[in-house]
């Protein structure tokens, strides 16, 4: 955005300055016509934005909407339905038409700086989260000092002000039809793609959710204690729930992991096609997966869908067990 500000115009800038070939000539040339995968990918996007709305509708409910995770939960899933536009929807338009950054130089820019923004925005919510779970279930004092009432929004502020530095200050990434991914080289000027590195973004990738990452562990083993606790340590239901907590954030963590790490190479070094289309399909997954995730694993979420939908009565009490496993949700990827 800054070099917006600086030259006056995308156009203008240097270093992305489309006039050697017209918009035709340049999709043409670099570009290849995926409607199969563009198709897909819209459908994707907009299939799981749907579906997410009934799912944010149960957590601005007043019993859960009190709880501060639930609203991190909220803002999470708002970031992640806005990333879902920029990682499936229009990259899926983008891939109908065989588009490269010089094709739609005004909306794949600013689409890039958006989708870059709301990624490392997402990895901030993500580590608020398990830090809200791990203080909530060790330090209660310490979360209700820093997440108790209305603090939630005001600790929701530093993610924000995180993703506005990406958006501001660092190179945004470009979509290239050719690979069906979005790199910081805009492949307009051969053998210059260390001139768009974003050091931020490999920082992000490599510590925040590689950080995020052994906090899930270490929540997984908080929760595996308190388990045991419990009173009958063979109780078969208490160490099922402990097992799908794990796997449920192993899993997820090892997707946005890998994910996050495939797109520091891919901008480095060359690799494979079907690599490169790993890392933007696991980045989709990454922001899609919640709703699967709450659907499948969160009783207290499922429940309340299911009974504004009409189908079933939430259980009594399944709210109070629910709100120790609650926090699993994702950490994001890009």
């Amino acid at each position: 955005m800054n070099n917006i500000i600086e030259y006056g115009s995308i156009s203008e800038i240097p270093l992305y300055n489309c006039s050697a070939h017209t918009p035709e000539e340049w999709s043409k040339r670099d570009g290849i016509r995926r409607p199969v995968v563009g198709i897909l990918d819209m459908v994707y996007g907009i299939f799981v934005n749907i579906m997410y709305i009934p799912i944010l509708t149960v957590m601005f409910e007043k019993d859960h909407f009190k709880m501060s995770c639930f609203k991190i939960m909220i803002f999470l899933g708002i970031v992640d339905m806005l990333a879902l536009w920029v990682n499936s929807i229009i990259t899926g338009f983008l891939a109908f038409q065989g588009a490269v950054f010089c094709s739609y130089p005004t909306l794949i820019y600013i689409t890039g700086m958006a989708g870059l923004s709301l990624w490392c925005c997402s990895c901030i919510i993500a580590m608020s989260l398990v830090i809200n779970r791990l203080l909530d279930l060790t330090k209660p004092r310490i979360c209700a000092m820093l997440f108790e009432g209305n603090k939630t929004f005001l600790v929701m502020t530093l993610p924000i002000i995180y993703g506005c530095y990406f958006l501001f200050f660092t190179p945004p990434v470009m979509f290239s039809s050719k690979f069906m991914t979005w790199f910081f080289d805009p492949l307009i000027f051969e053998n210059r793609g260390l001139e768009y590195a974003n050091i931020p973004h490999g920082f992000n990738n490599l510590l925040v959710v590689g950080v995020t990452c052994l906090l899930y562990t270490s929540l997984c083993c908080v929760l595996g204690e308190k388990f045991n606790m419990i009173e009958n340590v063979t109780n078969s239901k208490t160490k099922n729930l402990s097992l799908q907590i794990f796997f449920q954030s192993a899993l997820i963590c090892a997707i946005n992991q890998v994910a996050s790490i495939i797109y520091v190479i891919m901008n480095f070094i060359e690799v494979p096609l079907w690599l490169i289309m790993l890392g933007h399909v696991l980045w989709q997954f990454g922001h899609g997966a919640p709703v699967l995730i709450y659907l499948a694993l969160n009783r207290t979420l499922r429940n309340g869908l299911l009974k504004r939908l009409g189908f079933r009565k939430i259980r009594v009490g399944s709210l109070n067990r629910d709100r120790g496993s609650v926090n699993i949700t994702k950490t994001g990827s890009h």
